[in-house]
């Protein structure tokens, strides 16, 4: 007796036409729902397809391609779409991903060097939140960044350019994905190894999942409505 499997033969209520549209939070939470299982097999491709270390940017994007079909409610295939977007758009989330840690690392030895200045020369603080300013700008825009490459055509100069201009615009949605994203990232660094079995079945998909969320307002109206006008 399969008492766990359901029964898509049996009568249902249905969908209520007067069911109020779902947005914000009951939406994400319904399709976290409905597509918990997908994401966390999800998370298991992206970790097969990061082993060489130098795939960790495409298998990224790939990652992020899957994750906005779930927000924009698209039929997708984890596997075959996985592979077919992890081939798609390599060279450019290879050398996103290259761009980045270059950023991130060159921002965080400077915060570092001239937060070490600024305790003997109270002049060095001025650098220092310059740095610590354009370290935030840039995580914000970064939220942008493969939500952007993976779902329309653009050109690496157009898809920064256009992250950080949406990060800005969309400031709300930038705040509350980037906070939740923060949140659940240094939760699972701070316990390690206890969240270690979350690495490897949630965690990276789950954050993909919140940037694509809280991004596709954004990019659907500013970027793909806008094409579409001037076309």
């Amino acid at each position: 007796m399969k008492i766990f499997v359901p029964n898509f033969d049996r009568e249902g209520p249905g969908v209520d036409k007067n069911e109020p549209v779902k947005e914000g939070i009951s939406l994400f939470l319904y399709i976290l729902c409905t597509k918990f299982w997908d994401i966390i097999k999800l998370n298991m491709l992206f970790i097969l397809y990061s082993i060489p270390i130098i795939t960790i940017g495409p298998a990224f994007g790939a990652m992020t391609s899957i994750t906005m079909s779930m927000v924009q409610n698209k039929h997708i295939f984890i596997f075959s779409d996985f592979h077919e977007a992890f081939k798609v758009n390599w060279k450019q989330s290879l050398i996103s991903g290259v761009i980045s840690i270059i950023f991130f690392i060159l921002l965080s030895t400077s915060i570092l060097f001239y937060f070490k200045l600024s305790q003997n020369n109270p002049k060095f603080y001025i650098i220092l939140f310059t740095c610590i300013f354009i370290m935030i700008l840039f995580s914000f825009a970064w939220l942008y960044v493969y939500p952007l490459l993976t779902t329309v055509s653009l050109s690496l100069k157009d898809i920064f350019k256009n992250s950080l201009l949406l990060s800005i615009v969309c400031f709300k949605n930038t705040l509350i994905g980037a906070v939740t994203y923060g949140i659940i990232l240094g939760l699972n660094v701070f316990f390690f190894p206890l969240t270690f079995p979350l690495f490897l079945f949630l965690t990276f998909s789950l954050l993909s999942f919140i940037s694509s969320f809280t991004t596709w307002a954004g990019i659907k109206k500013f970027i793909i409505i806008d094409k579409q006008h001037v076309n």
